[in-house]
């Protein structure tokens, strides 16, 4: 098969292989295709669906990897007295994601960091915290002087983790850089270190800096950029009464961004009879604020349309949010776009991803549902509105499209061949997993211009 591919993700799975699968009985699962491969008992497009399901069966156990016991451990780490009906509770109110191995309940890797970020018991917490605290401020700033600006520079970097190390074995590694962007300038790569091999055009959209080499143990591939980023605030009421009447269509990007009945109906629900792309938009960006709740999810390769994940489930993380606004404006004739990449604080480097929107007459604007539901949590209107037209300068698109890799031939499954934010690495002989890999990653500057 050809790897990175999903494309056969919006085929239908077979049911003497689901069945397994749901349970999550991945033995008997993987028993069953290696079978029906073997005998050639599929057609050709069933092969590359069985084929792909083979590889998501090792991301499904690395993404829940533990049990009620463990996760219960875990869970009194942040909450003394949790008991098992506790964690029973969370994983009913989803707040606890779940999968199942072998007929029994296994919790997501990051079940307690969606608790700490979402659960009302620990929302204080985030109310004080230095980075929404940086929002708050930043806000001020673009409202009163109708701009911001921020020079930055940043560390990115990988290495192989001890256990997977390869002595005297080439190896592959691709590292995020910058896209291009309306709102980025001075983009530039300051420093590298060796077994830098070349990197793509500003123009692509993902964009990496490519390493080729034997490493000694430990050894990190990385490179340091500096950038400038400059905002100018977008007064959306303001915008909403000028914005011209027009509608834009748009084609699915399967296998993540697919148009279906369901995402349909919920939009004609939304908008109902407005015409107005603004307000359109803003209906959109509110009823995702308000209604998908901030969630860690498994793998974007298991999830067969993202858009339609986060409606269904009323939850996810920054991607599914976006990709959910992204779907549902475009059904509504509104031209929207995928961008993603890194959250650049004086303190720290995450991953991160939001939208663009395109406003007739006026241009591109931006909405970062995510931050916008955080904000809705904390009963921040100001900030919640904000968010819907505007970024804050924290921000490094490492990638302008929700797109998989399968446009760069491989033998290798890269570990996220959906986003740019943590960087790939492979041996000839193998694939790398996150879990073989240490990810470098800090703010060398972050400086407001006055």
């Amino acid at each position: 098969m050809n790897c990175n591919d999903l494309t056969s993700l919006q085929y239908p799975l077979r049911e003497d292989v689901q069945k397994l699968v749901q349970g999550g009985y991945v033995a008997l699962a993987s028993k069953q295709i290696i079978y029906l491969l073997e005998h050639d008992l599929v057609d050709e497009k069933q092969r590359a669906r069985l084929e792909l399901e083979q590889h998501l069966l090792a991301i499904e156990e690395r993404d829940y990897p533990y049990d009620k016991e463990e996760a219960l451990k875990l869970l009194r780490t942040i909450q003394d007295d949790a008991t098992e009906d506790t964690l029973d509770k969370y994983r009913m109110q989803g707040f606890a994601d779940y999968s199942l191995k072998d007929g029994e309940i296994h919790y997501h890797k990051r079940f307690i960091d969606t608790l700490l970020k979402t659960n009302p018991l620990f929302l204080k917490k985030n109310e004080t915290s230095k980075d929404m605290q940086l929002r708050i401020s930043l806000l001020s700033r673009m409202k009163e002087r109708g701009h911001a600006e921020a020079d930055i520079s940043v560390h990115i970097g990988l290495r192989i983790a001890s256990s997977a190390y390869r002595k005297g074995e080439v190896v592959s590694i691709d590292l995020p850089l910058p896209v291009q962007s309306t709102y980025m300038s001075n983009v530039r790569i300051t420093a590298q270190s060796a077994h830098m091999i070349g990197c793509d055009p500003v123009s692509s959209k993902r964009r990496y800096a490519h390493f080729r080499g034997v490493l000694e143990q430990d050894e990190e591939c990385w490179i340091e950029c500096s950038y400038t980023n400059s905002l100018v605030y977008n007064d959306m009421d303001r915008i909403q009464q000028n914005c011209k009447i027009k509608n834009v269509k748009a084609k699915s990007e399967a296998p993540y961004l697919v148009r279906t009945p369901y995402l349909e109906a919920l939009a004609k629900s939304i908008v109902g009879f407005e015409t107005n792309p603004v307000a359109k938009a803003r209906l959109i960006y509110e009823y995702i604020t308000h209604n998908v709740r901030y969630s860690f999810v498994r793998s974007y390769q298991s999830i067969a349309n993202l858009a339609e994940y986060g409606a269904a489930n009323r939850k996810g993380d920054c991607g599914i949010q976006a990709a959910l606004f992204i779907e549902l404006c475009r059904i509504c004739m509104i031209k929207a776009n995928w961008q993603g990449g890194m959250y650049v604080t004086p303190y720290e480097v995450g991953n991160h991803d939001w939208a663009t929107f395109e406003v007739p007459g006026y241009g591109t604007c931006y909405a970062d549902c995510s931050f916008g539901g955080g904000a809705h949590r904390l009963g921040n209107t100001e900030l919640e509105r904000y968010y819907f037209g505007n970024l804050d300068v924290m921000r490094l698109p490492c990638c302008n499209a929700l797109a998989y890799r399968k446009d760069i031939p491989s033998e290798h499954w890269f570990d996220d061949p959906t986003d740019n934010q943590r960087g790939e690495a492979y041996y000839d002989s193998c694939s790398l997993t996150s879990n073989d890999l240490v990810s470098e990653r800090k703010t060398l500057k972050f400086m407001l211009r006055d």
